[in-house]
C-alpha cells in the first residue's frame, strides 16, 4: 500500500468491513481523528499502520474470494473457532491472525 493511496484504501477498506471510523481506528491501533484525517486526504508513514492495513485488506480480499457477497454476513456471525466471538469482535480485539487463519480453512474446505 502506497502513501498516496491511504485515503482511497482507508474508505474502501471501512466500507468492506462495514466498520465505523470508530471501530476501524479500534482495528488498527489509531484514533478516530487519524482515521477522519487519512480520509481527508492525510498519509502515514508509520509502518506498522501500513502492515496493520495490509493485514485487513488481506482478510477482505480472502473474505471476498470465500464467500463473496456474503462475506458481510461472515463478519458478524459468532465463531466457535472465535471463541464465539464474530470475526469482526476479532479483528477489534487485534485478533487478524485468528480470522485469517478461519478464512484458509474455509477456503480449503475445512469449517470452522
Amino acid at each position: 500500500m502506497t502513501v498516496g493511496l491511504i485515503q482511497r484504501d482507508v474508505q474502501d477498506l471501512r466500507a468492506k468491513l462495514r466498520f465505523s471510523r470508530e471501530s476501524l481506528a479500534r482495528a488498527l491501533d489509531v484514533s478516530t481523528r487519524t482515521v477522519e484525517r487519512w480520509e481527508g486526504g492525510a498519509v502515514t508513514e508509520n509502518p506498522a499502520v501500513f502492515r496493520r492495513l495490509d493485514e485487513l485488506s488481506e482478510i477482505v480480499e480472502l473474505g471476498q474470494a470465500v464467500y463473496g457477497e456474503a462475506f458481510p454476513r461472515f463478519l458478524v456471525t459468532p465463531r466457535r473457532s472465535l471463541a464465539g466471538r464474530s470475526p469482526a469482535a476479532a479483528l477489534l480485539r487485534g485478533d487478524v491472525a485468528d480470522v485469517r487463519d478461519l478464512l484458509a480453512q474455509t477456503h480449503e474446505g475445512q469449517w470452522g
